[in-house]
């Protein structure tokens, strides 16, 4: 079930067969300062093949043609903030979001040189971006290198920050009206906002209780679980983030059964392996089989962010501890709010809200009903489609 980490320069999904060589690419900007802005480019790609264009898609990972500067200070220190000092972020974070830009024009096109000599030659038919700083680059390339191409800027988030604003752009794909609204006020046209939701893999969504229950005894088999004792989902991002050694300490003597997922943390997974119980705790660090793992669990104890969205679409509670400043924020209040999960604020409040989920399987049931009534969004194959649409208009 384990798999290596996703590491993409440039990662390349191929056409489909019969088309003409040498079609321009669709270029997807992402970072990898955490797991979501990659997972999000991910499932554009794959809609975008599953739709049949001629097109190429190129996944690019900014990060590996910046300078070592640059990425330190746009991978590294970010996630040693977020992790370390998340009161320092804080304050930054509170900085950017009313600022125009994340650095300066000039910044990006000394320590991004090597992305803009790639998208010259690369001659895109269209771009997408889907972190903040990656649609500032996308929009200098569009600017600087003359592109008549769309660029559409994906954001994952429950809030906008002004820098994500740009003339360059041609469509917001947002994940809800509030963040609509919020770019509205910075100054986005409303003609090119479309709430379209969080870009997924097609694999994340709700199944009926049959498919639930087989998925479930499959996940149970293929880890030398008990398929009908209690069991948790505990997650922490792709970089292993949160409070989650303290959380596995805290329930492993209940009467549940644990998946823990340390993402890209090897220490981490190391440590779980050490203390975890072997009868009732599986310790698995990256692994693809999340849609599986999200429909065979009761509810999940994770980390916000790409989680939330993937949890939300497959159906799944989620009880979250606080989280870092930023916009997993907004995630937190939407949990408390909504009833689709639970929003706890220490260890033994979490604890406390284990045992009443276990001991009342209709709170769990109340909180499914609503993860449902939400709806299935499917902003992959949505922007998939625009950009078709808007490449056509251009070609022709």
């Amino acid at each position: 079930m384990k798999t290596a980490p996703v590491s993409i320069a440039r990662q390349s999904v191929a056409a489909p067969r019969g088309a003409a060589a040498g079609t321009r690419p669709v270029l997807i900007l992402t970072i990898d300062n955490g797991a979501a802005h990659t997972k999000a480019a991910e499932a554009i790609a794959a809609a975008w093949r599953r739709g049949g264009a001629a097109n190429p898609v190129e996944i690019v990972e900014v990060s590996t043609m910046m300078s070592p500067f640059a990425r330190f200070t746009h991978v590294s220190l970010y996630l040693w903030l977020v992790k370390n000092a998340p009161a320092v972020w804080q304050r930054i974070d509170a900085y950017q979001k009313g600022r125009p830009a994340t650095s300066p024009d000039w910044f990006y096109r000394r320590e991004c040189r090597r992305l803009f000599d790639f998208a010259r030659a690369a001659g895109p038919a269209a771009l997408v971006a889907t972190e903040v700083g990656c649609l500032e680059i996308a929009a200098l390339v569009k600017r600087d290198l003359g592109l008549d191409v769309p660029l559409a800027a994906v954001n994952l988030d429950y809030d906008g920050d002004r820098a994500w604003v740009r003339p360059e752009v041609d469509l917001y794909c947002l994940a809800t009206e509030s963040v609509a609204a919020e770019l509205g006020r910075h100054g986005a046209a409303r003609e090119k906002i479309r709430v379209w939701g969080v870009p997924l893999a097609a694999e994340f969504g709700l199944v009926d209780a049959a498919e639930r229950g087989r998925t479930r005894t499959e996940i149970c088999e293929a880890l030398e679980l008990r398929p009908f004792k209690p069991l948790i989902l505990v997650a922490g991002g792709g970089e292993g983030l949160g409070r989650i050694e303290e959380i596995v300490r805290r329930l492993a003597p209940l009467p549940v059964q644990l998946v823990v997922l340390t993402g890209r943390n090897a220490r981490l997974k190391a440590r779980l392996e050490r203390i975890a119980p072997p009868a009732t705790v599986r310790i698995l660090g990256w692994t693809r089989q999340m849609p599986d793992l999200m429909k065979a669990a009761d509810f999940s104890i994770s980390k916000l962010g790409l989680s939330f969205y993937e949890a939300t679409a497959c159906g799944l509670p989620i009880v979250a501890l606080p989280p870092p400043p930023g916009a997993e924020r907004a995630q937190y209040e939407f949990l408390a709010q909504t009833g689709i999960g639970r929003a706890v604020k220490t260890l033994d409040e979490l604890a406390r809200t284990v045992l009443e989920l276990l001991e009342n399987p209709n709170l769990l049931r109340r909180m499914r009903n609503r993860l449902g009534a939400l709806g299935q969004r499917t902003a992959a194959d949505e922007l998939a489609g625009w950009l078709t649409e808007e490449i056509t208009k251009l070609d022709v």
